[in-house]
Formats: structure tokens, sequence, C-alpha cells
């Protein structure tokens, strides 16, 4: 197919296309809001973080994906003008912005772990600091010089809002919120109920919360080993699938059906079943995690202008 206007309208109908399917799944996994009490899906804040809308999320599209789309762009144009296939080009350039996806099924797992192993080692360290004469909050202020890396981030925003003058309860919720993890929950609760009533033995609560962590976590990452096998599976599936395609866009007459206009829409239909199929794949491998039981909801009413009562 020679770079025509016929061309380009087929262009544009498929990109129209994949932008209204953009948003009607951004649509059904609550892009703009989020109902309160409604903890959003491992696949939701996956979602969210490819195109930015998560902020906190070390994934972030924007934050780190801005030199990776303009290598897709670039590709996809010169796979185009190769091989005068305007939907090869745009599936080109998905697959290269979308790498990371493609070859990392299990690294949203792996950061969950990382994280909460960060919250056990935070706590422990939160128990060692707090001694009598010594409030919690100046604890978790005392407690962000050596706050490891995976939640130092979180950890800032509640000495901050401290600080700022937030009511104690309030920034703990909202450190829940940001880690979004039921496991946490337990640790903020904790937290929480010492705000409330300030009585003795928060240090040895913090330690016991410490060791339970920990055997939390030894659990996690005996599942995730079970699960790696059926990634690895996936990977695999993948870069086969990847160079099989690459192979056939330049065997010369294989091929000669996709350079008509249907055959084009025949190539999308196929890069649309392909991405189905690995949604499938990762759902054998992936469960929802455990709801939370600090929700958004529970704090809904305390706060107000800048977070405030």
């Amino acid at each position: 197919m020679s770079l025509t206007p016929e061309s380009l309208v087929v262009l544009l109908a498929a990109l129209t296309v994949f932008g209204g399917l953009a948003m009607t799944v951004a649509g059904a996994l609550g892009w703009t809001t989020q109902l309160p009490g409604r903890r959003r899906s491992r696949t939701e804040q996956t979602v969210r973080a490819w195109f930015g809308k998560d902020k906190t999320s070390a994934r972030a599209w924007w934050a780190r994906g801005n030199s990776r789309l303009g290598s897709a762009v670039i590709v996809g144009l010169l796979v185009w003008l190769i091989t005068s296939w305007p939907m090869g080009g745009l599936i080109t350039a998905a697959v290269v912005a979308g790498l990371p996806w493609l070859l990392t099924p299990g690294s949203g797992a792996k950061r969950e772990i990382a994280r909460l192993e960060a919250v056990g080692e935070w706590v422990r360290r939160l128990s060692d600091i707090h001694t009598v004469g010594v409030s919690l909050e100046q604890s978790v202020q005392r407690s962000l010089d050596r706050a490891p890396s995976p939640i130092r981030a979180e950890v800032s925003l509640v000495v901050s809002r401290l600080a700022a003058g937030w009511q104690p309860q309030d920034a703990y919720r909202a450190f829940a919120d940001e880690l979004n993890d039921a496991t946490v929950d337990e640790v903020v609760a904790l937290l929480i109920l010492h705000a409330e009533d300030r009585g003795a033995g928060l240090s040895r609560a913090l330690r016991d919360l410490a060791d339970a962590l920990q055997h939390e976590l030894l659990m996690r990452r005996e599942v995730e080993a079970d699960r790696e096998k059926p990634r690895t599976n996936d990977r695999w599936v993948t870069i086969f699938c990847l160079g099989i395609f690459g192979i056939t866009m330049l065997s010369g007459g294989y091929v000669e059906p996709y350079t008509t206009v249907t055959g084009q829409l025949v190539l999308v239909g196929v890069g649309i079943g392909f991405v189905v199929v690995k949604f499938w794949m990762r759902s054998m491998a992936v469960t929802e995690p455990h709801p939370r039981f600090l929700s958004p909801a529970d704090h809904a009413g305390h706060t107000g202008q800048g977070g405030k009562r």
C-alpha cells in the first residue's frame, strides 16, 4: 500500500477506533472519578499509571515514558515507510511503547512485595525511635531520614501534612490511601488508635506488627514464586509472536494480501486479538488484592479545606 490519500484515511480511521476503545476502557475502569469506598482494581491502577493519571505510581507514563513514546513514533514511521503498511507502523509503534508491559508481566507484583518489605522495615524503625517522652508524630518525623526508598515519598507526605497542621488521623488515612494495600491498613489502624487514645505500649505493638508483616511478606513471596512459571511462558510467547510478526512483514509475496485496505483492517484485528490474549494469559497469574478495611469513605468527612478539620 503506497502513501496515498486513501491510506491516510484508513490510518485516521484506525486511530479514531483505537482512541474510542481507549476512552471506553478508561470510562469503564473509573478514569476520572472514584466512588467513595471503592478500591481501584490492579488492572485499573495499571491503566491509570500508563497514562500518568496515578501520580504516585513508579510506572506513571509521563514520569518516565516520554523517550519511549518518541522512539515508538519514530520506529512506527520507519516501518510505515519501509513496508508501506500504515497499520504495520501503528502496531509497531504500539509494541515499542508497550514493551515494558509486554515483557515484564510480574513487575507490578514485585513492586508490591518490595513496598510491603519497606513498610515492615519502616514500622520496625518506628518502634525503635518511639520511646517514652517522644510522641508518635515526632517519631514519624524522625523516621523520614532513614525511610526505605520504596515508601520515602509517602512518608515524606505524612511528615509534610503533620507539619502543615493536618489532624494525625487524617494524615495517616491519606498515607493508607496512597499505598492502597490491605496490609498497610493494619499499620495505619494502629497509628490511628494510638493518635486517638495515646495509650502506652505502642513501641511493643509496632514490633509485633513488624513481625506479622514479615510473615505476610514470606507468604506473598511464595505465591509469586508459584506464579513465575506462567509469567515466563507469557514472556516467551510474546517474544515468539513479535519475532514472527517482524519476519513476516519482510517476507514479500507471503504478506501480499495485507497490502490492501481489507488486509490492513485484518491486521488491526490480529493486533487487537493479540492484546486480548495477553490480558487473558496475565489473568491466570494475577489475583485481585484483598479489600481494604480503611476505605476513602472513612475519612471523607474529616478533611475540609487543605485536609484540615
